[in-house]
């Protein structure tokens, strides 16, 4: 077996780390891919950087986005996966990195399976290239699944993540499960890869290769910071939400994911907590409770502080 990958880059102004993703591409072990970047009309040198491995391999493509479209990441992977040739589709963004065999040994697990198979691998956290390397050796998600909903309750009740370019997926999964969602702005990755998991048959992890997450000094941990992000936040949710009750019946994850959703636009923009209080009734109910038990606690603390001090 021996499948084109198709990898898919969205760039846009990155000529100070674009070099080292694309040599992640270039060193990798399996020869067979093609990498297509998606330039969003950078001003920088970004242009000159992909120009230069396009003259020495073919096997990179520059696609200029033309002016009339849109900006926006979900834009060019789109625009990608329409161009794209591959059997097998691999996203990268234009800061990460991706172990030179991560090609190689997903493609041996799903040599065997069917359309419906995804890979994943291990991943860690990186600033600079130079800078030490924490890779998560023992998460919870790592491991095999042979149904998509028993993925979804470890992650409802243990927690877990993977960012999006631990993921080798077949095309022909991605043409069934839909593009990416080009009018969200907020959570347009986990929106995407709830499609493309659920209809998947088996989630297949590749313990000897990882992938490398670029973390940037001084990022904020809410990136909430405009409310149109926020609604895009609640948008996203909503669609996951409409999907996962048609398909599961325990709604450990949906719960889970939604809790932290609430608090988080309840902290930066809670009006819009009374504009969807319907989507938020549960969390609004035993988020009521807890004030409600937090208030009485607080009444019988000071009675008895009342009582013991006479």
């Amino acid at each position: 077996m021996n499948p084109l990958v198709s990898i898919i880059i969205p760039s846009y102004n990155r000529e100070k780390l674009l070099t080292e993703t694309l040599n992640s591409v270039l060193n990798q072990t399996y020869k067979n891919w093609e990498c297509i970047i998606i330039d969003d009309r950078s001003t920088d040198n970004t242009l000159d950087v992909i120009n230069s491995y396009a003259t020495k391999d073919s096997r990179f493509r520059l696609i200029l986005k033309p002016n009339e479209i849109k900006n926006g990441a979900s834009i060019s992977r789109n625009i990608g996966l329409k161009e794209s040739k591959g059997s097998y589709i691999q996203f990268l963004d234009s800061d990460d990195i991706i172990a030179e065999n991560k090609l190689e040994e997903q493609i041996k697990k799903l040599s065997s399976e069917d359309k419906f198979s995804i890979a994943t691998c291990k991943w860690g956290l990186f600033q600079n290239k130079e800078d030490e390397f924490l890779l998560f050796e023992n998460n919870i998600d790592y491991r095999d699944f042979t149904k998509s909903e028993d993925y979804f309750d470890i992650i409802g009740l243990k927690g877990g993540f993977f960012p999006p370019h631990v993921f080798l997926i077949s095309k022909e999964l991605i043409d069934i499960s839909g593009y990416w969602n080009e009018e969200l702005t907020m959570n347009d990755d986990g929106e995407f890869f709830f499609r493309v998991l659920s209809n998947s048959k088996k989630i297949l992890f590749a313990d000897s290769t990882y992938v490398k997450y670029r973390t940037h000094s001084g990022e904020n941990l809410s990136m909430l910071n405009s409310l149109d992000k926020a609604k895009s936040l609640i948008k996203s949710w909503m669609l996951i939400e409409s999907l996962y009750l048609l398909k599961y019946k325990n709604t450990i994850f949906l719960d889970k994911k939604k809790e932290s959703v609430y608090f988080e636009i309840k902290r930066t923009y809670p009006k819009l907590i009374k504009e969807n209080k319907l989507f938020f009734k549960k969390q609004l109910k035993a988020d009521n409770l807890f004030l409600k038990a937090t208030k009485l606690k607080r009444r019988i603390l000071k009675r008895l502080k009342i009582i013991f001090s006479k």
